[in-house]
């Protein structure tokens, strides 16, 4: 998989898995994989493997252990384990996945003076009608919810895997159980392909790093911006992990609009309100419910009160982004960091080739959808996103996505003028964003990083899926001196592109 101007989202984790590398037979290589529409997200995996059929093991057994998973937490199935809890308050036995999670949920409570809960479900459902009623909820509403949250939400017998619900407030575990099912995936992997010495998972947002890529010492881990968090922007900051976990979290994905202004998706269960204070936090930790929890609580804590919080977490270091941009590290963070990802400087008017440049601070987004396929024999798509200049040129190559490098010569239009492009980043920590939804921007540089002049680019998508169709979309964009936006159709394989040249306005 290429993932050029990487921007995924990610988590890297060894949760004191029982297993150790093992030394394989033949040289080890680096096997790819992307799914969409996992788990509301997407899945991302990068196996150092003897041979193409161990890596196809793991990622078999990690999609396997994902959707056993799914049973058991997602909110969404009617059927799943979560789901018959929130329908009774009778005492029910649970699974011991459920106890587990219940168990983290209770001490991060307790640790966070209730920053963290496991019963937002309430406050969840309040800021989504709030969005469609164009209106704030009542805050005699939220300040009632807020006071339930201060309660003991549940008891959890822990001899028998009894649990009672206290109170009405409905549990929602996605704060943890995305981490939890990267270490439990992780280790299913593993036992599947025991021949694996290297392997990183990315389930939207959340890293597993384990041993290390095929001539590598660790996983390069971007760590996302929240102020340009496009799928394909530069990263805020390099890590190098192997047997760590990183989690990212920020209102900067996902969030409810509310009578035309944004409210960011994390709410703070102390008040019912959305948490406003931090922009991001990621957090590297020793395993991936740790990082989830406290990259969570920091979005809801002040910069002081989880820098104090991390600190007393053994082998847990963060970088905190608040509102206003101010960056706050950990002491330790630096024993992970590597030499600094810079984010491209603004056009340089005196750079733009024979032509005038483009307006201060414009750039082009391109908002792209891989829609779930419901087909026999489906096989996730290759595909790719470049600009062309009005001589039909290729100037520079915003995406491509892929599961194995030898097969991204099918997307042919792409191939005859990317085929030298290379991964610098396998991964981006980053906020969880919709399955199956990138959004892309160019800053009006060609690949070699020279501005490039006012006229009209054309803007390609090419898909190509296995068992499927090879299509592609396409349309000039006119960058000049006012906005533009161009749509390109929506086929078999892609939804509706979006192509737009602006300014974007101050959040």
């Amino acid at each position: 998989m290429s993932l050029h101007a990487a921007g995924r989202v990610a988590v890297a984790l060894a949760l004191g898995c029982a297993f150790a590398p093992a030394g394989p037979a033949a040289p080890a290589a680096e096997f790819a994989f992307h799914h969409d529409h996992v788990l509301g997200t997407s899945l991302d995996l990068v196996v150092v493997a003897p041979d193409e059929a161990a890596a196809d093991a793991a990622d078999r057994g990690a999609l396997d252990e994902v959707e056993r998973l799914r049973l058991v937490f997602s909110t969404y199935d009617p059927a799943s384990e979560v789901s018959r809890l929130n329908r009774t308050r009778g005492p029910a036995r649970v699974s011991a996945e459920m106890a587990e999670v219940l168990r983290a949920y209770e001490h991060w409570q307790r640790e966070t003076g209730f920053a963290f809960s496991g019963q937002v479900g309430e406050l969840v459902r309040l800021w989504k009608q709030a969005e469609a009623d164009g209106r704030e909820p009542p805050a005699a509403t939220l300040a009632r919810v807020a006071a339930d949250l201060r309660k003991p939400g549940w008891e959890l017998d822990s001899a028998t895997n009894t649990f009672t619900r206290l109170t009405d407030q409905p549990l929602n575990l996605n704060a943890v159980t995305k981490g939890y099912i990267v270490r439990k995936a992780a280790d299913a992997a593993r036992r599947q392909a025991p021949g694996v010495t290297g392997l990183l998972v990315n389930l939207g947002g959340d890293i597993l790093a384990w041993g290390a890529p095929s001539g590598g010492t660790g996983w390069a881990v971007g760590v996302q911006d929240p102020f340009r968090h496009h799928d394909n922007a530069a990263p805020l900051a390099g890590l190098r992990l192997s047997g760590r976990a990183v989690a990212s979290s920020g209102g900067y994905q996902r969030f409810y609009t509310v009578g035309g202004r944004r409210y960011s998706h994390l709410l703070d269960p102390r008040t019912g309100r959305p948490a406003d204070g931090v922009a991001g936090a990621t957090v590297v930790a020793a395993d991936n419910v740790t990082a989830n929890a406290l990259a969570t609580s920091l979005c809801v804590l002040s910069p002081e009160e989880g820098l104090k919080l991390v600190a007393g977490v053994p082998g847990a270091e963060c970088l905190i982004v608040a509102a206003d941009g101010t960056r706050h590290r950990s002491p330790g963070l630096k024993l992970f960091e590597v030499s600094a990802v810079r984010t491209p400087a603004p056009q340089d008017k005196a750079d733009a080739k024979k032509g005038e440049p483009w307006p201060d601070g414009f750039r082009v987004t391109v908002a792209v959808e891989l829609p779930a396929i419901d087909a026999k024999r489906y096989r996730k798509p290759y595909a790719a996103v470049w600009v062309e200049d009005a001589k039909g040129t290729a100037v520079r190559t915003l995406a491509v996505w892929g599961n194995a490098p030898k097969y991204l010569k099918d997307l042919t239009d792409w191939w005859r003028i990317g085929k030298g492009d290379a991964d610098l980043v396998k991964a981006v920590t980053r906020a969880t964003r919709g399955p199956g939804k990138y959004e892309l921007v160019w800053d009006g540089k060609d690949d070699k990083g020279t501005a490039l002049p006012r006229g009209a680019y054309t803007v390609r998508v090419e898909v190509h899926r296995e068992f499927g169709s090879h299509l592609r979309q396409s349309g000039k964009i006119e960058c000049g001196a006012a906005p533009a936006t161009v749509k390109f159709e929506k086929n078999s394989e892609t939804g509706e592109t979006v192509v737009e040249f602006n300014k974007p306005e101050k959040k």
